[in-house]
């Protein structure tokens, strides 16, 4: 059972809690496609023999009443599993197009502080199929925590749902999770202890007053005042065996390769809302995961961010892409991710509306949240039915409205997109623009060998 004992938040955690606001909750919601609809009743074993792997999934959390405490963890009264878990159905003949309205929908209400941080939503449909939309807060841990979650609710075995599986084993899965920027974690350490500190004062301190300074991005069509209406979209799998192809031919990553097809996708758009693109470069918000590669933390938040240019307004995909690595390659050089690391925890010992005031100054410096996470490498099993595509939305910092996430799953990748009803009002454009820009790149490489 969990432990009664209160736990108080990590500063980056509570940073988190607090970056909640009436037009932007501070939730990740992830989609799973399904080959049918899963049974309300399996999950609610399964989820029952499995709970206690993750303590907090059972707890709230409750701010300090004394000024400069830190808010805690504590058990949940009467906690009851079947407040967390909705059946949901959508009327036939209901498509995706209806799923994205159940899941903006979703992604613009708040959960209930009064529970545990967590929900999830079992969809009958779209179609034939079924769908399982699942929103757990940020305060409980970054995306690398919330997929390592996610395999021990998950099974590779259609009836391996009946079984209890150890923490131990679970740990011991060789599934290969990773941010694909990498980690930063061994230098983000080094920064850290004291020697580590002395070599690296200097540049940190440029590199602080650098972000700090930095103009604020481009006002667009991107950026501007924020509704409780949402709006979401994810693409086609694309073949993960392809995207790695193109990288190989090109020198490229896979993530230079995707982030490029998105710059060019958001410029069309931008060109299509009037905006002149000519030479226009933005700036995205980019979690970078820091966690080494040993870790098996299933809860926290163990993450910076660092600003990427997007170059939305080059036209030519391989001028595009090229552009795309030599920003990478910038950010992967610097000390901007040890830099935001220290920023992050700092905010967490701020009072909350100074912590919201802070995150705001820095997020008015980029327009949107692009987000990657590489998931399980295996189809997986969700209490007895087989996952055969999924994707997630990041939540939003400070004022921004946009975020574009990037996932990769079983030999696919899943480019999603969420955006507030006021600044994109069909997301899906944008999305088949991503799907058009990587089909237009792949010609551009063909055309130059």
């Amino acid at each position: 059972m969990a432990s009664a004992v209160a736990e108080p938040l990590t500063r980056a955690d509570a940073a988190w809690l607090h970056a909640e606001a009436p037009t932007n909750h501070f939730v990740v919601t992830s989609l799973a496609l399904l080959d049918h609809p899963v049974e309300v009743a399996r999950v609610l074993e399964m989820l029952g023999r499995r709970l206690d792997l993750h303590p907090k999934l059972r707890q709230v959390v409750e701010e300090p009443l004394l000024p400069g405490a830190a808010p805690h963890w504590r058990a949940a009264r009467d906690f009851d599993l079947r407040a967390h878990v909705h059946h949901v159905g959508l009327p036939a003949p209901a498509g995706r197009r209806e799923l994205e309205e159940l899941t903006a929908d979703l992604v613009g209400q708040p959960l209930d502080f009064g529970r545990p941080l967590w929900e999830v939503h079992l969809v009958d449909g779209p179609g034939a199929g079924g769908a399982v939309i699942s929103r757990f807060h940020h305060a409980l841990g970054d995306g690398q925590a919330m997929v390592k979650m996610l395999l021990t609710l998950t099974d590779r075995t259609p009836g391996g749902w009946r079984r209890s599986p150890s923490l131990l084993a679970v740990r011991r899965r060789p599934d290969g999770l990773a941010s694909l920027f990498g980690t930063a974690a061994a230098t983000a350490g080094h920064l850290l202890e004291a020697p580590g500190l002395v070599r690296g004062a200097v540049s940190a301190t440029g590199t602080l007053a650098r972000l700090t300074l930095m103009d604020p991005d481009p006002t667009t069509p991107l950026r501007g005042p924020l509704s409780m209406l949402k709006r979401v979209a994810w693409s086609r799998p694309l073949r993960l065996a392809d995207v790695k192809r193109l990288a190989r031919r090109t020198g490229a990553t896979v993530n230079d390769v995707v982030v490029s097809s998105i710059a060019g996708a958001i410029g069309e758009h931008l060109a299509a809302e009037g905006v002149e693109t000519a030479g226009l470069r933005i700036r995205a918000m980019v979690p970078v995961n820091l966690r080494p590669p040993d870790d098996t933390g299933m809860s926290e938040n163990r993450f910076s961010l660092v600003y990427l240019e997007l170059p939305v307004g080059v036209r030519d995909p391989w001028e595009r892409l090229q552009r795309v690595r030599h920003e990478m390659r910038r950010i992967k050089e610097s000390d901007e991710a040890q830099v935001g690391w220290l920023m992050l925890r700092s905010l967490g010992l701020l009072p909350a509306q100074m912590e919201r005031a802070m995150a705001g100054f820095y997020s008015d410096k980029a327009s949107l949240v692009l987000t990657n996470v590489v998931g399980p490498h295996e189809p997986l099993y969700l209490a007895g039915e087989r996952i055969r595509e999924m994707t997630f939305w990041e939540p939003e910092s400070g004022g921004l409205g946009v975020g574009v996430s990037i996932f990769s799953y079983a030999g696919q990748l899943v480019v999603g997109m969420v955006s507030d009803a006021n600044l994109v009002r069909e997301p899906a454009r944008v999305i088949a623009g991503v799907e058009a820009a990587f089909a237009e790149l792949r010609v551009a490489v063909r055309r130059l060998r």
